[in-house]
């Protein structure tokens, strides 16, 4: 039986828990052990290492920080009140500073006696795992300034280890002894480790250890999870609705500005003590307000009064210790670091709480990392008042290192589960846009053969209606006028051609002419010719490309005809004319064909008021198509003008096809 989600995620949280546990392991195992060498690797007999516990110590009060001497005699230092410590040496600090906590100086000498080891001229080298406190350090040996540091007093590489040659010019001989200098604020107290003098191979593996452990990991731990923050940050973008990856990048960024002490200092800071300090706080603040919008997010139960209480203190407590607002910043971190532990506890444990009743897979995983995080801050809060052994190791750099495995994975099982997710859509769309097509398709056969029967009984009804008003009507005019004698035969035979012309033109204009007012004039042309010839009237054509007309289908091309048609019937039958023409051009947002002759001509406004039924009718027909007419006449001839519009108005197209 495959596991449930549930389970699944409990697997999960549980092996990942077995890791952090593992590497927490990895990183306390070598420490503890970092004052014995490898027992795979025996130094030669020649090597001679002395690892020293204890020295001597003298401590000279001061006023502010001094520089050291070039001798140690310039040093002025007394012979008496030296006194014998053992190593490693931590001196209490003071939680809450005084005001002269930050100008009170003390000049810690730590004396070690080399006169023990044989003389050499071999590189001899010292190495001191750690030293910590608010100053500088400066190594003399047998007397001489041999090495000091420079920079800052506050963020002076407290957590790199140090590891210098006693002896470093050709055929010098080692030192007889060694002085360490560690001028210091009274109130940050210190923490001096044991030290070791050996030679490169004996010292050199313990001093990349202690620089991998201390320095490298932390860096490379976050650089890592802000690379990984960089791109949920560009998913955030891509997909605006999901806070869940910007809260990932935002979480990113100020682990990596939270962890940067731990890495950085010494003269590499491109800001001041007081600005730097009040950054690795306030991103400390707000790391917990972003893990806390991020648990809230995943278990989707917020805690409003959490929310507003914590972040109103984190605002109220970065703005309260601004540079130039509080005085000494860096003397009142260590206790506002042990202040915000329980704000942290609390947050976290709402958070977890909400989580598992959730039943949240996530939830189980973060609480093994929350775990390990609160034991890991705390130990630090330890070491950093000097309360244990100041050769052990930061721990909360691996606390923000398992804290980006956690977030990381979570963010994968995310997105690869918003990958599956849609992966399931998309399928699901596909199965269903399949099934509407298949619908579509259906009722697109059906609609068709409706359409077509639709198609045919409008065209069967307008046919029957031209048929009726146009062709029945002549024929019904025609049998009349035989039956009471009044035609000839000659004329008979022209009612029964003018028959046949409706006919024809009510049958060309089924035809397509692809919009073509052209094509439909030349049809125009083939039908009358004939006709206008016999009546021994010339066609002057003068017909000129026009735009295309897109609205122009059956119904309106017979209307178009029917207008053309009784123009040249009327010029034929009252205009006894001997010349009729056919034009076109373009006017404005139309198109005009003209029709002229040279007859008699007519007065236009006395033949629209006897409502004469085919001017009536061209009118109408025109007005059906969003065209308009137009008669110029005198005694010169009559001048027939057709406008057609480019764009035909939907009220017309609905005009058209009630007719």
């Amino acid at each position: 039986m495959k596991p449930d989600d549930g389970q699944r995620g409990w697997l999960v949280g549980h092996w990942l828990a077995r890791l952090l546990w593992l590497s927490w392991l990895a990183v306390v195992v070598p420490c503890a052990y970092a004052s014995e060498p490898p027992a795979a690797k025996a130094p030669p007999q020649h090597d001679i290492v002395v690892h020293f516990t204890q020295a001597e110590l003298l401590s000279v009060p001061g006023i502010g920080y001094s520089s050291p001497p070039r001798r140690i005699e310039d040093a002025g230092l007394p012979k008496d009140g030296w006194k014998v410590v053992a190593l490693p040496y931590t001196a209490p600090r003071e939680l809450v500073p005084t005001e002269a906590g930050g100008v009170r100086t003390v000049s810690d000498w730590y004396r070690l006696d080399l006169a023990g080891l044989p003389p050499s001229q071999r590189p001899r080298l010292l190495y001191l795992p750690r030293w910590k406190t608010l100053g500088h350090i400066a190594v003399y040996g047998d007397g001489v300034l041999l090495y000091q540091s420079i920079g800052s007093p506050v963020h002076n590489g407290y957590n790199h280890p140090l590891l210098l040659p006693l002896n470093a010019t050709a055929d010098a001989l080692s030192p007889s002894s060694v002085l360490i200098r560690v001028n210091r604020l009274r109130s940050s107290g210190s923490g001096f480790s044991t030290v070791w003098v050996g030679d490169q191979d004996s010292l050199s593996w313990r001093y990349q250890a202690r620089q991998l452990l201390q320095v490298q990991l932390p860096f490379m731990g976050s650089a890592a999870f802000l690379a990984v923050g960089a791109f949920a940050f560009a998913v955030w973008l891509g997909k605006r609705r999901e806070s869940l990856y910007l809260l990932f990048a935002a979480i990113s960024a100020l682990a990596f500005l939270r962890m940067l002490h731990y890495y950085a200092g010494g003269s590499y800071l491109p800001m001041s003590d007081e600005w730097f300090e009040w950054m690795t706080v306030a991103s400390l603040l707000w790391l917990i307000i972003l893990i806390h919008l991020f648990l809230q997010r995943l278990h989707q139960q917020p805690s409003p009064w959490l929310t507003r209480t914590s972040v109103g203190l984190a605002l109220a407590c970065s703005v309260g210790t601004l540079p130039h607002v509080s005085v000494s910043l860096y003397l009142l971190t260590p206790l506002l670091n042990l202040a915000v532990l329980p704000v942290a506890v609390l947050i976290f444990s709402v958070n977890l709480r909400k989580a598992l009743r959730a039943q949240l897979p996530e939830g189980r995983l973060v609480a093994g990392w929350t775990v390990f995080a609160v034991g890991f801050t705390s130990y630090d809060g330890l070491l950093q008042n000097n309360l244990v052994s100041p050769e052990s190791v930061y721990t909360s750099p691996y606390a923000i290192i398992g804290l980006f495995f956690v977030f990381s994975y979570i963010m994968f099982q995310r997105y690869t589960g918003a990958f599956a997710e849609v992966g399931r859509l998309n399928t699901g769309l596909a199965q269903r846009l399949q099934e509407r097509e298949a619908e579509l398709e259906q009722s697109y056969r059906r609609l068709r053969v409706i359409e077509n029967q639709q198609m045919l009984n409008a065209e069967r009804r307008r046919l029957m209606q031209d048929m009726h008003d146009g062709l029945g009507s002549s024929l019904i005019g025609a049998i009349r006028s035989v039956e009471r004698g009044a035609m000839n035969d000659a004329e008979i035979s022209g009612v029964l051609k003018g028959c046949m012309d409706d006919l024809k033109l009510a049958i060309d204009s089924m035809e397509s002419v692809d919009a073509d007012l052209l094509l439909l004039l030349a049809t125009l042309r083939f039908r009358l010719a004939p006709r206008i010839e016999s009546a021994g009237v010339a066609l002057r054509w003068e017909v000129q490309p026009v735009p295309a007309l897109p609205w122009l289908d059956p119904g309106s091309a017979l209307h178009i005809l029917r207008i053309m048609q009784e123009c040249v019937a009327n010029v034929l039958r009252h205009t006894r004319a001997t010349t009729i023409g056919f034009s076109t051009a373009t006017v404005g947002q139309g198109v005009c064909v003209v029709i002229e002759d040279n007859g008699a001509g007519f007065a236009v406004d006395e033949a629209l008021r006897r409502s004469g039924r085919g001017m009536r009718n061209q009118q109408q027909r025109a007005q059906a198509i969003g065209g308009t007419v137009n008669w110029e006449s005198d005694s010169g001839g009559t001048r027939f003008t057709l406008w057609l519009p480019l764009e035909r108005k939907v009220e017309a197209e609905r005009a058209v096809g009630s007719l």
